[in-house]
């Protein structure tokens, strides 16, 4: 078989020896080169049989048993509030070996451990405020020192707008498209209209993972098959935004089935995703193919509990995108995600109060 390590053949034609039965094992050994953090290896038979049968892959460092910590969460952050719950988000930790997950702490008191680097942290008291640090795990047990402190209030009793207030309101469909949009361009036919309401467009659809611009450990070539360096939108410095960091949406290009310029929409407007009963505010920071719809960044997915990763990741159905329009609907700083929040907060009030 051919050993390869993140698409580079390692070891070539590696010769696994015939053993008496069928259910007689032996173990082959392989000295390899891995990065650090996630490395695909794949065993590709060469003959005409297609290789032996292969049981497992065990990998082991040539100094031994894992001892180093993940890398401190960075930019810890809320992402929003409820009467009961605040929403917390921060930067991906590194690993020499892998992150595992994450611990969220109110002083000592372990409040969630999510596999990513998201969390809400619920049964909380209306108007109170807390303060919470976060921790990164590897598989060997090994615990990071804690983030820096971030600070959310809960809002008061009967305040804030809920999933729920906001899905109330989309229940029925204005279609401004003309025709509809496929989720993925494999599907046989195209299910999703763009409808209007005041204040806002919305689409109900699945969630594709977005990986464009900045090449980080989650987002690259190696990770996505279709990475580009660029996004359609920049940050205030001209450069390519941060999928893996920044929350948004992808809309698709202006076409004749829709051009979302035409309702004021452009780079840093606002936009509501609800899923699973959390809401997460964003911004357009994207186009994508024109007769597709139902895409954001893999940041945006994983604060929304959605898996991620741009090669299995992403959810066939179930998100509500929820863009805001008209004057005021635009963040000042693309890249500033507590901007979007904020501002989001503002809007979707407008929203319920006037639909």
């Amino acid at each position: 078989m051919d050993i390869s390590v993140n698409g580079t053949v390692s070891a070539a034609g590696k010769a696994f020896p015939a053993t008496a039965n069928w259910d007689t094992w032996a173990d082959a050994t392989v000295g390899v080169t891995l990065k650090a953090g996630v490395n695909t290896i794949r065993a590709t038979g060469t003959d005409a049989l297609g290789g032996p049968n292969v049981d497992r892959l065990a990998v082991s460092g040539s100094s031994g048993s894992d001892g180093q910590a993940p890398t401190v969460p960075a930019s810890p952050r809320v992402t929003g509030t409820s009467a009961s719950s605040i929403s917390l988000a921060w930067n991906d930790s590194t690993d020499n070996v892998a992150v595992t997950g994450y611990r969220v702490y109110e002083g000592t008191a372990l409040k969630a451990s999510p596999a990513t680097a998201s969390a809400t942290v619920a049964g909380l008291a209306a108007s109170s405020a807390h303060s919470y640090t976060i921790s990164a795990v590897d598989a060997a047990g090994n615990e990071s020192g804690r983030s820096a402190a971030v600070t959310g209030t809960t809002s008061s009793a009967g305040g804030g707008v809920t999933a729920d207030q906001l899905l109330a309101k989309v229940t029925t469909c204005s279609q401004i498209s003309n025709g509809k949009y496929k989720t993925d361009s494999d599907v046989g036919s195209a299910t999703v209209a763009v409808c209007n309401k005041t204040g806002a467009v919305f689409w109900k659809a699945d969630m594709d993972i977005d990986c464009d611009g900045v090449r980080t450990s989650q987002c690259n070539e190696d990770t996505d098959c279709c990475f580009l360096p660029e996004t359609a939108c920049e940050t205030s410095g001209g450069a390519a935004l941060n999928a893996a960091q920044l929350p948004y949406v992808v809309v698709p290009s202006s076409s004749g089935i829709w051009n979302y310029t035409t309702k004021g929409i452009g780079c840093g407007t606002v936009v509501a995703m609800i899923y699973n009963g959390q809401i997460e505010y964003a911004v357009v920071g994207d186009t994508g193919p024109s007769e597709i719809i139902g895409e954001a960044s893999y940041r945006a997915a994983a604060d929304l509990g959605i898996n991620p990763d741009p090669s299995n990741g992403g959810i066939d159905t179930g998100v509500t995108y929820i863009v805001f329009t008209g004057s005021g609907t635009k963040v000042a700083t693309e890249e500033n995600h507590s901007q979007a929040v904020t501002l989001g907060q503002q809007l979707a009030q407008q929203f319920v109060n006037n639909n």
